[in-house]
């Protein structure tokens, strides 16, 4: 079985321009939830300590990873195996999968950062973004709710006895798993390699 041609035209994508490729009604959403929210998240760090840790760091690490995510989608997509999850899938759920990041993430007068009280745990962070999901009335199906769920892997919920991520859970993972460990201080400020790609510049 011959694999069929890959497109790699390699473009990067602006945040805005990414939502576009979200189906409505989580288009719309998306761009809400953007617009509302825009100066904190190009103010908040990507992570505590581990990835995108400079101060704009969450936004650059989600746009990043949809950038990832689109190529990455038309490329397995090319083996012709069945892919059970769109693109759109995929963009949706990078783009909310650290939703609590911006509210989570504060960092002191020396630079250093830590979890605000109160949401510090994984099960603290999961109900902040399912809070703020119901408060913009974006409802995921039972499949986006999975891979938005296990975007970070199984962890607790790990059992042998069946698979606890899906399909979309796992894709959405393995974007994420090298954008935070492969990619943890990228895009850079200056001299991206990959053309086009830059940080967001933070006043």
């Amino acid at each position: 079985m011959r694999m069929r041609t890959v497109s790699l035209t390699l473009d990067y994508l602006t945040i805005e321009q990414l939502i576009e490729l979200i189906d409505e009604p989580n288009r719309s959403i998306c761009h809400a939830i953007l617009k509302d929210n825009r100066q904190l998240f190009e103010q908040a760090r990507g992570s505590t300590h581990n990835h995108q840790t400079w101060d704009g760091g969450y936004i650059d690490h989600v746009t990043d990873g949809m950038n990832y995510t689109r190529h990455l989608y038309a490329f397995d997509e090319a083996f012709g195996r069945p892919l059970p999850f769109t693109m759109s899938d995929a963009l949706l759920v990078f783009f909310l999968h650290d939703l609590e990041k911006p509210w989570r993430i504060l960092v002191d007068a020396e630079g250093r950062a830590s979890n605000r009280e109160g949401l510090a745990t994984k099960a603290e962070f999961k109900q902040f973004r399912e809070d703020k999901l119901e408060a913009y009335g974006l409802k995921l199906t039972p499949y986006q709710l999975n891979g938005f769920t296990y975007v970070e892997g199984e962890i607790n919920d790990y059992t042998s006895k069946r698979r606890v991520m899906n399909e979309l859970a796992s894709f959405c993972h393995k974007v994420d798993n090298w954008c935070a460990r492969g990619w943890y201080d990228y895009p850079k400020a200056d001299g991206d390699e990959w053309t086009g790609a830059s940080r967001v510049r933070t006043v």
